[in-house]
């Protein structure tokens, strides 16, 4: 998974590149987005790295650790980085009962 200085911030994705999901706030299925302009569609992942609860969106449609979709207003592009969709910055021991 990318370092998090090497993708598109938290902020910036919501506000800059317009992400969004269903009004109901739950992630897009790919039945919602497989008819949509591919530069539009982002795939939400996890690290799967226990360590880092962070999820991150990856331009286009991919099935490792796949969560759902979002969209953006904005295209991306070959170049354009992953973007940080949810930073977990949570302190948290994990030996530690809650």
């Amino acid at each position: 998974m990318p370092a998090d200085e090497n993708c598109i911030s938290e902020r910036d994705f919501k506000d800059i590149w317009g992400a969004y999901v269903k009004p109901s706030g739950d992630l897009f299925e790919f039945e919602d987005v497989r008819d949509q302009q591919p530069e539009h569609v982002w795939t939400i992942v996890d690290s799967g790295d226990d360590s880092d609860g962070n999820w991150y969106a990856q331009p286009g449609f991919c099935i490792v650790n796949k969560l759902g979709y979002v969209m953006t207003r904005k295209p991306w592009s070959d170049s354009t980085p992953d973007a940080i969709y949810f930073l977990d910055d949570f302190e948290h021991d994990p030996d530690e009962s809650p």
